[in-house]
């Protein structure tokens, strides 16, 4: 017993000695990282960058990430801090903006306390509010920067917060070309039609300073295959049609055409008549085809190609206006056995008013028209399971948001499953965005609930078993006798 309490003495000693000398993993607190971001206006951009040195001691370039102290050494004279420009922080995993905020009097604004992980740093053009002498006159946009955080000193160590922050000082693109594309004279980036339903698509764009400098400015819109053209291209300057003669090309499909490419590519000669602030317009039309999927986005791109040097074109791509369409599935069931029916005919109408219209619909193109007859109406079968179907509807963007937009329609019975009774109140449905398949933009999810029709079967009141047979019976027996009697007494 004694050896072995020597022995468990030995062991704790040791155990203990080891714990004194190894490492122990403790759990660090969580790093934070400051970003510091400065707005400056440089008077000109002749002989910067400067080669070499070090930024803000002695005039020359070479930044580092830390806080430049001599704008002018280093920007060149006449650089000066901008007052009221809004930034943004987006966390790149998330896409969410995490930090947002205005530059001060100093020209800066700071972003404390962000943890490790890749940061966007973007100007919001919208949220910034420019006074005297700059107020509207800020050319061009900030170039957004990618952060990587930490971020490490080429002399050692990392920036890390207060004193120690990074300080990033982003560049202003050039004057260039704006462009801009919508789907209404309303300028909404979304908006619902009905297949087949004509939308006119809208290019507009400003002209920069020296355009007419400029050898390349190119217009490139690519539908996708939900998208039809159907013609109607025309060009403006400041809202006067401009003919196509010497002035521009055009490279445009037939009519009906899906996924179709148009482009408009403007003449050097004709680039040399523009002058800063013109607007250029170019409109055309476009529907909705059978091969959209209801709900989601059938978007086309544009691309807006620019240079003053045809061998370095650069490119400018819009947020791109989406059309839409929806739809909704339907089941007919017993409303007792709840067994799916077969063979109940619809039509669909907008409204429940008398002077609702009626939805016609071309069987292979799904083209919808609204007509004023029922009986020219598309009929809507429900098949062997009792499902029926419409695609093609629309419903009522709201602004440019699709996903809130929603309208009313109703389903008239107008011929009921054999045994069972007919329906005569309209039957109210709505299209949305997500009425056909849960998520449009994820169709493998699948399709949305149908909407439950019911029906009740046919039945005939039942008035009184065996007591009915006896009064029949009797019935007859004194209608008999009747006749019996008056034969007998004219033989009398």
């Amino acid at each position: 017993m004694k050896k072995l309490s020597k022995v468990f003495g030995i062991l704790m000693a040791m155990a203990i000695v080891l714990l004194s000398v190894l490492p122990v993993n403790a759990a660090a607190p969580s790093e934070t990282y400051d970003i510091v971001v400065h707005k400056v206006l440089l008077k000109s951009l002749e002989g910067f960058p400067k080669e070499g040195g070090t930024p803000g001691i002695d005039g020359k370039t070479n930044y580092d990430g830390a806080k430049i102290s001599n704008l002018e050494g280093y920007f060149g004279n006449g650089a000066k801090t901008v007052k009221g420009v809004y930034f943004e922080v987006v966390d790149k995993s998330t896409n969410k903006v995490v930090k947002e905020g205005a530059t001060g009097d100093n020209g800066e604004v700071a972003f404390n306390g962000l943890a490790a992980g890749t940061y966007i740093v973007r100007e919001n053009k919208s949220k910034t509010v420019l006074s005297g002498e700059l107020n509207g006159k800020m050319p061009g946009s900030t170039i957004p920067i990618t952060i990587v955080l930490p971020v490490y000193k080429a002399a050692g160590g990392k920036f890390t917060t207060g004193e120690n922050a990074l300080h990033v000082y982003p560049k202003n693109t050039v004057d260039e070309p704006t462009i801009e594309k919508s789907v209404t004279e309303s300028k909404n980036m979304h908006d619902t039609v009905g297949i087949g339903q004509t939308k006119p698509f809208i290019i507009e764009s400003v002209m920069p300073d020296k355009i007419e400098d400029y050898k390349v400015l190119r217009y490139t819109d690519q539908f996708s295959k939900g998208l039809s053209y159907q013609g109607e291209l025309k060009v403006f300057k400041n809202d006067v049609e401009v003919t196509k003669d010497n002035n521009y090309e055009v490279t445009e499909p037939g009519l009906g055409t899906k996924n179709a490419k148009i482009t408009v590519n403007f003449k050097e000669s004709y680039i040399k008549t523009l002058r800063k602030g013109d607007k250029i317009k170019i409109t055309y039309n476009a529907t909705v085809n059978e091969d959209a999927v209801m709900g989601a986005a059938n978007p086309n791109e544009i691309k807006l190609e620019y240079s003053t040097n045809p061998d370095s074109i650069k490119e400018k791509k819009p947020e791109n206006p989406e059309l839409h369409t929806g739809g909704k599935k339907f089941i007919k069931k017993d409303n007792d056995l709840n067994k799916p029916l077969d063979n109940a005919e619809f039509v669909i109408k907008n409204s429940k008013e008398k002077t609702a219209k009626y939805l016609k619909q071309d069987p292979t193109t799904l083209k919808i028209e609204w007509v004023d007859s029922k009986d020219t109406a598309t009929k809507f079968v429900s098949k062997s399971g009792g499902l029926f179907e419409v695609k093609g509807l629309p419903y009522g963007a709201k602004g440019n948001n699709n996903t809130q937009g929603e309208s009313t329609y109703y389903l008239e019975e107008i011929k009921a499953p054999t045994g069972y009774s007919l329906n005569t109140e309209a039957i109210e449905f709505k299209v949305n965005a997500t009425s056909y398949y849960k998520d449009p933009t994820n169709i493998s999810l699948g399709i949305a609930d149908p909407q439950v029709i019911n029906n009740h079967k046919v039945t005939i009141p039942q008035t009184g078993g065996i007591g009915s047979v006896v009064v029949i019976v009797g019935g007859i027996l004194i209608t008999a006798l009747g006749i019996y009697m008056k034969k007998r007494n004219s033989r009398v």
